[in-house]
């Protein structure tokens, strides 16, 4: 049987993100921004593909934080699973695309799930962070 991701993930089947063709960066230009803030070095490790593919296998031990930009449900609730249990006590959580609200579903049902009840904090019109307490 085929299941499409539309069926998995319904939140995410009204976008079309293939309009937005800015939001296409190749890893030589992410790279290069990195280079051009002093943040490349041996330590950064660059993985293509998409969350579900890259993230369960993601050479990561901890994070003291973790920024997610997925703005659909399906990388966002992708990113979180695999991610949030490697973030130490007291690290941050980082959601860039709060406001929308197949980014925010995702969340808002992850830490349901996850019994988390550490406070959201607004960042600016889209972006809230919480801090992990356990």
């Amino acid at each position: 049987m085929l299941i499409h991701v539309e069926d998995l993930y319904p939140a995410d089947a009204a976008i079309d993100w293939g309009r937005f063709q800015q939001l296409a960066v190749s890893v030589d230009e992410v790279r290069a921004n990195f280079a051009r803030y002093g943040l490349l070095d041996d330590q950064v490790h660059f993985l293509e593909g998409w969350f579900s593919e890259t993230l369960p296998a993601a050479p990561v031990d901890r994070l003291a934080v973790l920024r997610l930009d997925g703005d659909m449900y399906e990388s966002t609730w992708d990113g979180l699973t695999y991610l949030h249990p490697k973030v130490s006590r007291g690290g941050y959580v980082i959601i860039d695309d709060y406001a929308l609200e197949a980014c925010r579903r995702a969340v808002d049902e992850y830490r349901r799930q996850e019994g988390i009840v550490d406070s959201i904090e607004r960042i600016d019109g889209s972006a809230v962070f919480w801090r992990r307490s356990g």
